[in-house]
């Protein structure tokens, strides 16, 4: 089974789609439709996990209202259908959607669709002009091909599996609260409101962050490399100092950018501590208060606390994620230009393939220029 589902993509066909657009979610599709099944059925299995993970403490809410309210000599008599039905929730129903979702995102994708997009992506940039490798660092333009398969494949399987996830339980969440009591569902949507705001301040800030950060560690890789490829030279003439400075201020920019950017994961993750301090807090309190009131069971209040505790978990998850993705899509932005650029020089559309009949080289119409203007030889 396994085998089956790591043979579903063949990395290295040739390209159906040879040039990769140059607008970003373009450049997303370009790949990302070439293996749109997969990404679907992620969708789908991603679904259940949240719903099957959502109905987990409504089941400790049950039990503790059953142990509350059935004497121990009726319990297992009156309670054995929704003990059998946790069970197998538990026992079968998850672990089977979970081992769906590894095979799909271990075996399916991660490998696979991550060097689809790098030998696509080296298809289409070998086939450049002398002239574009002239102008840009070789290792800049490898390391750009390198991280652009990983991190497009990333983005693509963490939008899924983070933000599609903590959406269906957080929906799941509310409506089982409301289940209880409608004033349950209070402190899970204020959470929700302040969860968005977190995002829609720090996540571009992150964003274009993340891209400064790529473009200087790509430029960081570049001139190493460079120094590599061309140390006869900097052996022959005793330059080493010179070549240090080179690379030092590299590493300085890269390092206070990407500093830059973990001030803000910090200010992020600090006030999401807060913001999920106060919804357990919050939700905890009101159920205790309604409880009392009789307006809910005792194993409302077991349901609502785990329940919360797990969706505070998943944010600082998603938290981590969100940042992930959008350093990805930074890591992509900057592999674009290298990757989504039209090739410079293109045979004519009723250019014949090229047949040698005999030794002789004619020169007809021939042209030189260096890249602005062109005179006859």
């Amino acid at each position: 089974m396994l085998r089956r589902f790591e043979n579903l993509l063949n990395p290295t066909e040739p390209p159906a789609y040879p040039e990769p657009p140059a607008g970003l979610l373009a450049f997303f599709w370009h790949f990302a439709r070439q293996a749109k099944w997969l990404f679907v059925a992620l969708f789908v299995i991603e679904l259940f996990v949240a719903l099957l993970d959502a109905v987990v403490p409504w089941f400790i809410g049950r039990i503790v209202t059953f142990v509350s309210t059935i004497p121990p000599d009726r319990f297992l008599g009156e309670t054995w259908p929704w003990l059998v039905g946790m069970a197998l929730v538990l026992l079968v129903a998850r672990p089977v959607t979970v081992f769906a979702r590894y095979l799909v995102t271990n075996q399916a994708i991660s490998g696979p669709f991550t060097n689809l997009i790098r030998w696509q992506s080296h298809w289409h940039v070998v086939r450049q002009s002398w002239a574009f490798f002239q102008n840009d660092f070789a290792g800049r333009i490898s390391s750009r091909v390198m991280h652009t398969g990983g991190a497009l494949r990333q983005t693509l399987v963490s939008a899924v599996t983070a933000v599609w996830y903590v959406l269906v339980y957080g929906t799941t969440a509310i409506l089982l609260a409301a289940a209880a009591d409608t004033w349950l569902t209070i402190p899970i949507l204020f959470w929700f409101a302040g969860y968005a705001a977190l995002l829609v301040y720090f996540v571009p800030r992150m964003r274009d962050r993340s891209k400064k950060s790529s473009e200087a560690r790509s430029a960081l890789t570049g001139r190493i490399v460079d120094s590599y490829t061309n140390i006869l030279t900097v052996k022959l003439f005793a330059r080493a100092h010179d070549e240090d400075h080179y690379v030092r201020d590299a590493i300085d920019r890269h390092t206070g950018l990407f500093l830059a950017s973990q001030r803000l994961m910090t200010a992020f993750g600090t006030l999401l501590a807060l913001l999920n301090a106060g919804l357990i807090t919050g939700a905890g309190a009101l159920a205790i208060v309604l409880w009392q009131q009789g307006a809910v069971e005792v194993g409302a209040i077991a349901m609502v606390l785990p329940l919360t505790f797990q969706l505070t978990n998943i944010s600082r998850q998603i938290a981590i994620q969100i940042a992930d993705i959008f350093e990805d899509i930074g890591v992509v932005q900057e592999g674009m230009m290298s990757i989504a650029r039209p090739l410079q020089l293109v045979d004519r559309p009723d250019a014949k393939p090229l047949v040698v009949k005999e030794g002789r080289i004619d020169f007809e119409a021939v042209l030189f220029g260096y890249g602005r203007s062109t005179v006859s030889p």
